[in-house]
């Protein structure tokens, strides 16, 4: 907000979670609303934008006064994801991270309505809205609740990968070293041996670290798009073989109507040859 652009309304904090336009995008969108005027009201809440921020930032810059409107809904947080998260060029990462970023300022709030903070209180809502696996949402809960603001922004923004992110809070654990031989007095009668309680990492044998486990959610959500791209082409390959057999039978009715008017012609023809004979004589 400038003085130049005269902008009195802020941005609320759930409009700040969405990153906010380059310069070609806003230059672009200048454009469309210089040539066409502007098409979708700007929203408010509490006397703030809640929707809306660049068209109500390109509309000042125009000198052009906006159509503000107040939003009188009772879950803003669902409406302000609803009106940007899938019409942005955004990744899954960005996705994620903000719609549990949203989440987490609502549940913040102490005036907010039980029904409001319950609408995207489990994981799988929550992946559900963003159009995630439940894999890359628990990231991104974890970097909300782990990663200090301005990584958080970074990955909002765009300018870094959830994953990598994740990498940053969460380094690999060391290499556990190799346990000692097992002495003579551990061994017991049949032969086998208790595993000393200090060989157990995190109180799991065999606990895997954070790098693997990273690996394990990438290779989950390579797998569930492949997954997806099977029941399209796999639905896709139904329709073609409906489509064939429609064709086939179309196919099968024209060979019908060809035979018998080729039928009523051959009929035709012979009587029409016998009357001629009928005639010369």
């Amino acid at each position: 907000m400038t003085e130049k652009n005269n902008q009195t309304l802020e941005l609320h904090p759930l409009c700040t979670y969405f990153p906010r336009m380059s310069d070609d995008e806003f230059s672009a969108l200048k454009e469309n609303i210089q040539l066409n005027g502007q098409t979708h009201p700007i929203y408010t809440l509490d006397g703030m934008i809640l929707d809306g921020g660049n068209r109500y930032r390109a509309l000042c810059e125009l000198g052009i006064e906006p159509v503000v409107v107040e939003y009188t809904g009772t879950n803003p947080t669902q409406f302000i994801l609803s009106s940007n998260l899938h019409r942005r060029h955004l990744t899954q990462g960005q996705s994620a991270a903000i719609v549990s970023a949203s989440q987490s300022w609502i549940n913040a709030q102490a005036s907010a309505p039980a029904s409001t903070t319950a609408s995207l209180d489990s994981t799988s809502a929550r992946a559900k809205q963003s159009g995630v696996g439940q894999r890359t949402q628990q990231l991104a809960d974890k970097l909300i609740k782990e990663a200090p603001a301005e990584l958080v922004k970074e990955v909002i923004d765009g300018k870094k990968s959830l994953n990598k992110a994740i990498k940053e809070i969460s380094p690999p654990k060391p290499i556990a070293p190799k346990p000692d031989p097992v002495p003579a007095d551990a061994q017991v009668a049949d032969g086998s041996y208790e595993a000393p309680l200090d060989g157990i990492v995190d109180g799991q044998p065999g606990a895997i670290d954070n790098h693997a486990l990273l690996q394990i959610i990438e290779s989950d959500d390579r797998i569930s798009a492949s997954i997806d791209e099977i029941k399209k082409l796999t639905e896709l390959n139904r329709v073609l073989n409906q489509r064939i057999n429609e064709l086939n039978i179309e196919k099968e009715e024209a060979v019908k109507v060809a035979n018998y008017w080729k039928e009523q012609f051959l009929k035709i023809e012979a009587a029409f040859n016998t009357q001629a004979q009928g005639d010369s004589q």
